[in-house]
């Protein structure tokens, strides 16, 4: 199988950062492009920045791209529109988009985050990208250390009642981001190439490294 090229946006999110870390030590993947409103703090050879404004993003940001993935949730932030993102990546030449979502999206849910999840990936699956998966992790686990930031409330909620989380519930079971990340790359390098899949936080769970990558 020919090297492939990433690009990567939401770079300063928790799974953004694990993500870029996972694709550039992958051998399948020559380039990993990322696409950020800022410089970012990790560097490696395979790895190429482009700064730019997320309001007047287009197809030309991306250049020749395989693979896109977006580690932005859908939010009320006027500076970025996952959706406008998306519109743009159906117009380059990149072969599959791979996008974050949430556990409970639903666009018939009484719960308006889960609605507005759901009604993303509707919307998503209108635009009809050539192949489009989509993840649902549970809350995301981050190591404090790394962020300078305080562990939450419900992340110690979900780490200390983790080990209970078994069956059914392992689905309700926090994620780290590492593994959400590790996840991602995997199922952009499976050659399946999906028309529409979307992966569980449990899937995403149990998503272990390819042999040959071990």
């Amino acid at each position: 199988m020919k090297s492939r090229t990433a690009a990567v946006i939401g770079s300063h999110t928790a799974t953004g950062r694990e993500l870029i870390k996972e694709l550039c030590s992958r051998r399948m993947y020559a380039e990993v492009i990322v696409l950020s409103e800022s410089e970012v703090t990790y560097s490696h050879e395979k790895m190429s920045e482009r700064i730019i404004d997320f309001r007047y993003f287009e197809a030309g940001h991306l250049g020749i791209v395989d693979d896109v993935f977006c580690c932005m949730q859908p939010s009320n932030d006027p500076w970025f529109d996952p959706l406008m993102v998306a519109a743009a990546v159906k117009k380059s030449n990149a072969s599959q988009y791979l996008a974050l979502s949430s556990m409970g999206a639903d666009p018939r849910s009484i719960l308006r985050l889960n609605r507005m999840y759901g009604e993303y990936e509707l919307q998503l699956k209108k635009l009809k990208l050539p192949s489009l998966h989509i993840f649902r992790p549970s809350i995301l686990l981050t190591n404090p250390d790394d962020f300078g930031v305080k562990e939450s409330a419900a992340e110690k909620i979900m780490t200390f009642a983790g080990w209970a989380m078994v069956g059914p519930l392992k689905t309700y079971k926090g994620i780290r981001a590492s593994q959400l990340a590790l996840a991602m790359t995997e199922k952009a390098l499976n050659g399946k190439f999906p028309i529409a899949a979307i992966y569980k936080s449990g899937e995403i769970e149990n998503t272990k490294r390819s042999e040959s990558e071990t």
